[in-house]
């Protein structure tokens, strides 16, 4: 059997491409079906409405029309953006030609930024901690945002075009849609977090994704990918370990190396027909909807618009800094316009000009956040109070929305307090100590020393720094008193204990032992009556 089964390895391997081919295509055909099912153990992640940044922008966009440029032109203008057009760029066409080129470039940046900002908030990150480049780049998830939106307001023109010739609107490639997936960790429990998709809305609306290429390409917006499929990828580990494990076995002569080779061709041989048969899916009926779960949620855009007090909601804003926010209020009352790129405002040029050229966010207060500051932050001092007190049972993480990870804390709690309980006598009196006050120490320095991220946003530094050094100065101190004091009387202990044994040990020398106390007592004896001798 194990001859056969190694005679049919590239068999099994042509079946296992075959699988994966079959598998990615019914996949596809699900997906096209717009039936979705749940995973009840997963976790939802990221998973917001729009579930990419700009993807509700696509039909728009695809509406206007397009003109290219002169190789490097849109780049020079850029400024949000410029790290990502690597191509040459198409803009809108103009209705009024007397626009210059770097106010059209200004305009697709803005509301490239716009996307960003509000993308990042619904992800409940602060879009002011990446107004650099160099705070982008650390972070891989809000790079990919970034690349996101300017692939989609700066499409690539179509080749050999003249600047000044229409080209129509190129969709990012599907890859560039996967990226942001892979790093945003982008996870909505049903398998609706797809890049390429056709999904129609309760409204009637079709909602399409991304093209079907992988960058760089003439079909689509985007660059090069080094990512691979995860049937490819295991095909190649394991064809590489079936040549090593080849290779190995024919290099050592000796018939302990040929059974060793021999075992590790079954092994893969079984791994190849255990993936084979994995692959063909399963016959269980499932539950399945047709409304993706990220579309179930509401459209962040829409959640966090700006609507004039007194007002319906037909007069909403998406950026209430947009140009005219001195007519109206702004950031909801609870904070300021400020610049976020643009030329700086100086008296060079006109104060309406700069103005222009520049695009403003709100700058919320310190206890609100949100792009319209209308979310109210969760405070330092509360989540810092809540670690000190019940930070043993995980009741910081559920004040700050991390329900996970409170539940985590509170299970290794659990489970360390029933160790120490059950087997008191056989742990050490410190495993308790180091289990249930690890984790714990870690979370009050964590909570206290900075603001830290909640569910949403960061906390609101309500928290004085000096409160916070007392505290955990008296926790250390306290902590290292009390273990001074007990190794202190768990050394007496063994002390004593160690001068009672030299004590018991002296006295066992000092003392005669029973043989010469009988021969003492019997050394003058030597009979009875008028037999009795004298001892000389």
């Amino acid at each position: 059997m194990a001859i056969f089964i190694l005679k049919t390895q590239p068999f099994l391997l042509i079946t296992l491409a075959l699988g994966a081919q079959v598998s990615s295509r019914y996949f596809q055909e699900t997906s096209s079906s717009q039936s979705y099912t749940n995973n009840p153990i997963c976790s939802k992640r990221s998973c917001v409405n729009p579930v990419t940044p700009g993807l509700t922008e696509l039909p728009r966009l695809e509406e206007l029309v397009w003109q290219c440029t002169a190789s490097g032109d849109v780049k020079k203008y850029s400024q949000f953006c410029k790290e990502h057009l690597f191509y040459d760029a198409a803009i809108p066409s103009p209705s009024n030609k007397s626009v210059g080129l770097d106010a059209l470039v200004f305009a697709q940046e803005q509301a490239a930024s716009t996307m960003f900002i509000y993308h990042l908030s619904a992800l409940g990150y602060e879009g002011w901690e990446f107004k650099e480049q160099g705070n982008i780049n650390t972070n891989g998830c809000v790079r990919s945002i970034q690349q996101m939106v300017c692939l989609t307001y700066f499409p690539k023109a179509k080749a050999y075009c003249q600047a000044g010739e229409q080209t129509p609107y190129s969709r990012p490639c599907k890859n560039a849609c996967e990226l942001y997936m892979d790093k945003c960790k982008v996870e909505c429990c049903d398998g609706s977090n797809q890049c390429v998709f056709s999904q129609t809305t309760e409204t009637g609306t079709n909602i399409t994704g991304y093209v079907d290429a992988d960058g760089p390409s003439a079909l689509c917006t985007g660059g090069g990918s080094n990512r691979l499929g995860v049937p490819m990828t295991l095909l190649l580990f394991l064809i590489g370990m079936h040549s090593a494990s080849a290779e190995f076995g024919s290099s050592e002569p000796s018939q302990r190396a040929a059974k060793r080779g021999g075992f590790s061709q079954l092994l893969v041989a079984c791994v190849l027909v255990f993936c084979c048969v994995s692959l063909q899916g399963c016959f269980l009926t499932i539950p399945e909807h047709n409304t993706p779960a990220w579309l179930s949620k509401t459209n962040y855009l829409v959640k966090y618009e700006y609507i004039p007090p007194g007002q319906s909601s037909a007069s909403a804003t998406l950026n209430s800094c947009s140009p005219g926010a001195a007519a109206r209020q702004v950031c909801s009352g609870r904070g300021e316009c400020a610049l976020w790129s643009g030329p700086d405002l100086t008296s060079s040029e006109s104060y309406t000009t700069q103005v222009q050229l520049a695009t403003f966010f709100c700058k919320c207060d310190a206890e609100w956040a949100d792009p319209e500051c209308k979310t109210r932050r969760k405070s330092q001092l509360k989540a810092f109070a809540w670690s000190m007190v019940f930070g043993v049972f995980g009741a910081d993480h559920f004040y700050l929305g991390l329900v996970y990870s409170g539940l985590a804390k509170l299970f290794v709690s659990f489970f360390v307090g029933l160790i120490s309980l059950v087997w008191w006598s056989q742990v050490s009196m410190y495993f308790p100590i180091i289990g249930l006050g690890t984790w714990w120490i870690f979370d009050v320095v964590r909570t206290g020393c900075a603001p830290v991220y909640a569910s949403d946003f960061r906390v609101y530094n309500d928290l004085p720094h000096w409160i916070f050094v007392l505290t955990v100065t008296f926790l250390f101190a306290a902590g290292g008193l009390i273990y001074s004091l007990d190794s202190y009387v768990r050394y007496r202990k063994l002390k004593r204990a160690e001068v009672m044994k030299m004590h018991e040990r002296d006295e066992d020398l000092s003392l005669p032992r029973a043989e010469d106390m009988d021969k003492a007592r019997f050394r003058g004896f030597s009979g009875y009556g008028a037999t009795t001798q004298q001892h000389r």
